[in-house]
């Protein structure tokens, strides 16, 4: 699986240094996305590694399901690549690493915001700009429910951990009276 993986960051870092050169990061994120979407399930894998199926045929089947309305020529070359090098599989793999590079490359950081109860816009946006103010970057927030934390907010950047939660606040005070 190592080996998978190094390979999947070798071909997101070869187009990720294509999409720079250009200036098409924004679009090339936009396609890794959607093929990795209709590339990515289980089925199409499988389907696409019978070994029943010639090179041509699974490039037929490739052309076949590729949106080209939404996909530029390069993207579309790109997955054939991946067809004949048998590397189709790693697709969704790559989409996420040039993720992680596109982001690194925006200054943009991903939070995940645990709450006990869902957040309506406006309180997701306050909580975007004071997350902004601390990290002094963008910041995309994934959010999540845990009736657990019974209020407050607690969130994930990266490695830090930021906990509000009354759940916390809770167990500290009962530390210090005991």
């Amino acid at each position: 699986m190592a080996l998978r993986g190094a390979a999947a960051r070798r071909y997101a870092q070869a187009v990720f240094d294509i999409a720079k050169d250009t200036g098409t990061l924004d679009r090339w994120l936009s396609d890794l996305n959607v093929l990795s979407r209709v590339f990515g399930s289980d089925n199409a894998m499988s389907a696409l590694e019978d070994p029943k199926l010639t090179e041509e045929d699974k490039r037929r089947v490739v052309t076949e399901h590729l949106p080209k309305a939404v996909v530029d020529p390069l993207a579309s070359n790109f997955v054939m690549l991946l067809v004949q090098r048998e590397r189709l599989s790693l697709l969704h793999r790559i989409a996420e690493i040039f993720q992680e590079m596109y982001n690194k490359e925006k200054g943009i950081v991903i939070a995940d915001v645990t709450t006990a109860v869902p957040l309506d816009e406006a309180h997701k946006k306050h909580i975007v700009q004071q997350l902004s103010k601390i990290t002094g970057k963008t910041v995309e927030v994934r959010l999540h429910e845990d009736p657990r934390i019974l209020g407050g907010i607690v969130t994930r950047i990266g490695d830090e951990l930021i906990d509000a939660s009354i759940a916390t606040r809770l167990a500290t005070l009962g530390e210090r009276l005991s």
